[in-house]
């Protein structure tokens, strides 16, 4: 277990009312009796000091506050220090404490402590850089889950089973003449446990696909041809100005992306370039395929058809093979405008809504379809309380794929001890997603992600 004391700004950096210092190891007490100039206190109560560096300079007015070791974060001594929001107060602070012993922090040291020191398991303390960096309620929603032990709650249950499991196989093997499985050797109980195993790996691999719905937002394409008014709906559903708009078809070239919140989703809106057979020069023709690439990878698509143009929008055939009435939505734009083609034709399997973008019509009506196509798609718009991370996935996988050895062992049959290997292989890769599986360079990856000061 680390034995120094670190130290590192908690709060952002930069000017604020209040930063917090955050220290945790064994000089922790020691600091806090030295500038609160007692040696009796009590824990986890604030002490207004003044902060005094080496020679007695005041440095600020400050409060303090020491956390034993049972009731810390870290699962050491702490301290934290609240002072001014004045980042060169902060740093001299941090030097000051460094001079009498302390060393700065490494990104995400104080939570890393805290798993060595089994305060949080390793699903936890994933959670808390998950909690700090969400950006809607549903990603908030769902790394608290994690933070309060639902995902290792789930994992510990199925390892649990499979030690159950193993402790059957290993009798069969201490205790059987006959080490080849059939069905009196080996229950049916045990291979019902294996599939039951296998498919709650799986449920936990599928939520995967809502991982970066959740975190990232529905990732929604703007298509249709030049002049359509995309780059207007894109201003409009942002509320600003920031695609440029012009009479002049073609105008959009790049793609442009911004985050906006419909009812409690984030989507994720691109902007592209107009869709037409004959691109006017190469810059345009790399920016229709760019929107095309963009298409087959989203979430959602905003199909917009101008009901002035003389013509129906042609829509390439990969992107009308991504397009249902669970991910995408008809827009009709410049109803201000006479009507010149057959809208009705334009991909009539979709749901679609009547608008003026230049007129302000149907504002409130665009935005309710958009969430009631939304809410068809479980994938979009789900409940999910656990969504696993990469990481997650590439251990599930491999966990999962020597329950799936074992299963067919059990079936063909094979000898006791083969089927007795692949589980506890199974259990250990298990163990790598709590943390009961002790590898120190994953440690290192996943800690390292974290902010300084967490």
């Amino acid at each position: 277990m680390p034995r120094d004391t670190i130290v590192a700004l908690a709060t952002p950096a930069g000017t604020s009312a209040i930063a917090v210092v955050r220290i945790s190891g064994p000089l922790s007490q020691s600091l806090f009796c030295h500038f609160i100039s007692k040696d009796e206190f009590s824990p986890k109560a604030l002490y207004h000091c003044k902060y005094l560096l080496e020679g007695e300079k005041l440095l600020d007015d400050v409060l303090m506050v020491f956390f034993p070791f049972v009731s810390s974060y870290t699962g050491e001594d702490a301290v934290e220090i609240y002072c001014h929001g004045n980042m060169l107060i902060v740093e001299n602070i941090l030097a000051d404490l460094c001079a009498r012993g302390c060393r700065l922090a490494e990104p995400g040291e104080f939570t890393k402590r805290a798993f060595l020191n089994g305060k949080l398991d390793l699903c936890q303390a994933e959670a808390v850089a998950d909690v700090i960096h969400a950006t809607n309620e549903r990603a908030m929603q769902v790394a608290q889950n994690q933070l309060s032990g639902t995902l290792s709650d789930k994992i510990n249950r199925v390892s649990k089973d499979l030690l159950n499991v193993l402790a059957k196989v290993e009798m069969e093997i201490d205790f059987s003449d006959d080490e080849i499985f059939d069905e009196t050797a080996f229950s049916h109980d045990i291979l019902q446990k294996i599939e039951v195993a296998i498919k709650e790996l799986k449920t936990l691999i599928e939520s995967n696909k809502y991982h970066s719905v959740i975190n990232n937002g529905i990732s929604t394409v703007i298509l249709g041809e030049p002049n359509a008014g995309k780059s207007s709906l894109f201003n409009f559903l942002l509320g600003e100005d920031r695609a440029i708009v012009s009479e002049i078809a073609g105008t959009t070239r790049d793609i442009i992306s911004e985050k906006i919140v419909i009812g409690n989703n984030v989507l994720k809106i691109c902007d592209t370039a107009g869709l037409r057979s004959k691109a006017l020069g190469e810059i345009e023709k790399t920016g229709i395929a760019k929107a095309i690439t963009k298409a087959t990878s989203a979430d959602f698509f905003l199909m917009v058809v101008n009901i002035n143009s003389n013509t129906l929008p042609a829509i390439p055939r990969e992107i009308i093979n991504c397009l249902n009435n669970q991910n995408a939505l008809v827009v009709i734009n410049k109803i201000d405008l006479p009507k010149s083609c057959a809208v009705e034709d334009f991909l009539p399997h979709l749901d679609r809504v009547e608008i003026s973008i230049k007129n302000e019509t149907n504002p409130r009506v665009l935005k309710r379809k958009i969430l009631e196509v939304i809410s068809r798609n479980k994938t979009l718009n789900n409940d999910i309380d656990i969504v696993v991370n990469t990481r997650h996935v590439d251990i599930l996988r491999r966990a999962n794929a020597c329950l799936e050895a074992v299963r067919s062992k059990i079936l063909q049959p094979l000898p006791v001890e083969t089927i007795a290997s692949d589980i506890r292989q199974s259990l250990e890769i298990l163990g790598e997603i709590t943390g009961t599986y002790d590898n120190e360079k994953m440690l290192d990856l996943i800690f390292s992600n974290f902010c300084i000061g967490k």
